[in-house]
């Protein structure tokens, strides 16, 4: 169920329902919401209509919103029957059940940082393309992934995968070389333990060559599905894969 860019009248109008909905059965969520909405509150509809990463962020957390309002009633077997009438994948499953209601319940240390970032322009999605076919060749091989906004900015996730034995990884990519990654690497571990993520994979690669992606998606998927306990595992294009 893919979120769709809203125009700043819809964001605004969805942000007051969901925050007066929230209010009561998840006052957490409705705080969250309320800030967004005090984020984009004395912004014009014309400056909004040239930041698509706000508005597709804020199209983002609408729809999740909105389905964590409707599948907070319901018991794990609707919930389930939810999911599967849905389609939703592993990874769609672990954001909505895990990660995200962690993020409304929580403060998020980054949060004034990257509204102020992404609204100024400083945010961009250089990685997309690499993230689609990262995301699409696991798709094809039986897993499941999601990227969004708030993994990136919030938890130091560039993408949530899965493979076959439907556990949830968090990745980190970077194409930064080895002699810078010491302080990256640092800060990408204290994320992860801030928001209590167990299973995280740190991959530093080299975008050259046409296999890149498909080595990926191997080392990705290999990591999904080892059945090891909770760790953090950092790999370099320097070790080879």
């Amino acid at each position: 169920m893919p979120s769709t860019r809203p125009n700043p009248k819809q964001a605004r109008e969805l942000l007051a329902q969901l925050t007066q909905q929230a209010q009561i059965v998840e006052p957490k969520l409705a705080q969250k919401l309320a800030l967004l909405t005090k984020w984009i509150k004395d912004k014009t509809n014309g400056l909004l209509m040239s930041k698509p990463y706000v508005l597709d962020l804020l199209g983002e957390v609408i729809l999740d919103a909105r389905l964590w309002l409707i599948l907070k009633p319901l018991g794990q077997q609707d919930r389930q029957k939810l999911y599967l009438s849905e389609n939703f994948s592993v990874a769609q499953q672990y954001w909505l059940e895990v990660l995200f209601p962690r993020w409304f319940n929580n403060e998020d240390p980054k949060f004034p940082n990257w509204r102020r970032e992404v609204m100024s322009g400083n945010f961009k999605r250089d990685d997309e393309q690499v993230l689609r076919s990262i995301s699409r060749e696991i798709e094809q091989q039986g897993g499941s992934s999601l990227w969004k906004h708030l993994l990136d900015l919030s938890m130091a996730t560039d993408l949530l995968a899965s493979g076959q034995k439907e556990t949830a990884l968090c990745v980190q990519l970077t194409t930064n070389a080895e002699v810078y990654l010491d302080d990256k690497k640092q800060r990408w571990g204290e994320t992860l333990t801030y928001w209590s993520i167990e299973r995280g994979l740190f991959l530093s690669y080299n975008p050259v060559g046409k296999a890149f992606v498909s080595q990926l998606v191997t080392v990705i998927l290999n990591y999904s599905d080892t059945p090891t306990a909770p760790c953090y595992t950092v790999i370099t294009a320097f070790e080879g894969f």
